[in-house]
C-alpha cells in the first residue's frame, strides 16, 4: 500500500492527522485543505496533515464566516465574534474553549464554516465520528468546498478504514478543484488501493501534470500493477477454454 504524504512543513503524521483552517477576520482562500492524505511511494500507510503556510492558517482552521459566502447582518457579526475567539482558543490548544465558542456561533448563526471548525477540533481530538457528523452539516449549508469532502474523507479513513466513503468524497472534492494536485494525487491513492486501476491511473497522471514529480513512480506502479491483472485474467480465460 502507498503511504500518505504532505508537501506542508507543518505535518503530522495520519492516519494521525491535525486539521488545516480555523476562521478569524481575514479572509482566505475559498479551498484550503485541512487534512491531506498526499502518498508516498514506497512507504507504509499513514496520512498526513497539510497546512497552509500563512501563519494565520497554520492551526486548521476557517478564518472568517466571509469565507463561506454568507451575507453579513447582525447575528452574522456576532456569530464571528465567537469565531475569533474560538481561534484564539484553538491556536493556544485550548480546544474544549474553543469548542464552546464555535457553538456558540452556530446557535447565534448556524454556518457552515463554525461547523467545519467543529469538525476540525473533533477530528484534533480524536472524535473522528463526531468530526464527519460537523463536517457533513458544513457541506449541508456549503456543498462545494473541496476541503471538506477531502476531511471526510481523511476521517473514514481514519476511523474505520472506509475506503468506499473514501473515494467518494475524493472524487467529489476532485470534481470541486480538478486543478488540485493534492486531491488528485490522494484520489489516485485510494482508487489504486480500492483496485480502480484505470482511475489511479488518470488521477496520477493528473496530479503529475499539476507538478508532484513523485507521482511518476506510483503511475509505473499502478501501470505494471494493472497490466499484471490484465495478464493473470487472460491466462484465466485461456484455462478456462
Amino acid at each position: 500500500m502507498a503511504a500518505f504524504r504532505t508537501n506542508s512543513t507543518i505535518a503530522r503524521s495520519i492516519l494521525s492527522a491535525v486539521s488545516r483552517r480555523t476562521l478569524i477576520r481575514p479572509v482566505l482562500a475559498p479551498a484550503a485543505r485541512s487534512f491531506s492524505i498526499l502518498a508516498k511511494p514506497d512507504a507504509t500507510t499513514s496520512s498526513t496533515f497539510k497546512c497552509n503556510n500563512n501563519t494565520q492558517q497554520k492551526q486548521g482552521f476557517a478564518t472568517s464566516l466571509a469565507d463561506f459566502s454568507i451575507k453579513s447582518d447582525d447575528s452574522l457579526d456576532q456569530a464571528q465574534q465567537y469565531m475569533d475567539e474560538g481561534v484564539s482558543f484553538q491556536a493556544n490548544n485550548m480546544l474544549p474553549l474553543a469548542m464552546s465558542s464555535f457553538q456558540k456561533s452556530i446557535n447565534v448563526r448556524p454556518t457552515a464554516a463554525a461547523h467545519y471548525n467543529m469538525g476540525v477540533c473533533y477530528f484534533q481530538l480524536g472524535d473522528f465520528q463526531s468530526s464527519i457528523n460537523s463536517f457533513q452539516e458544513s457541506l449541508k449549508l456549503s456543498p462545494h468546498h473541496a476541503d471538506v469532502h477531502t476531511n471526510i474523507a481523511t476521517a473514514h479513513i481514519k476511523l474505520n478504514s472506509n475506503l468506499d466513503e473514501a473515494l467518494r468524497h475524493l472524487q467529489a472534492a476532485a470534481n470541486i478543484a480538478p486543478q488540485d494536485a493534492e486531491i488528485q494525487f490522494n484520489l489516485a491513492v485510494i482508487s489504486e488501493q480500492t483496485g480502480d486501476f484505470d482511475g489511479a491511473i488518470n488521477a496520477y497522471t493528473a496530479a503529475v501534470d499539476l507538478g508532484i514529480e513523485t507521482a511518476s513512480v506510483n503511475l509505473r506502479n499502478v501501470k505494471t500493477k494493472k497490466f499484471a491483472k490484465l495478464a493473470k485474467e487472460a491466462e484465466f480465460r485461456d484455462a478456462k477454454n
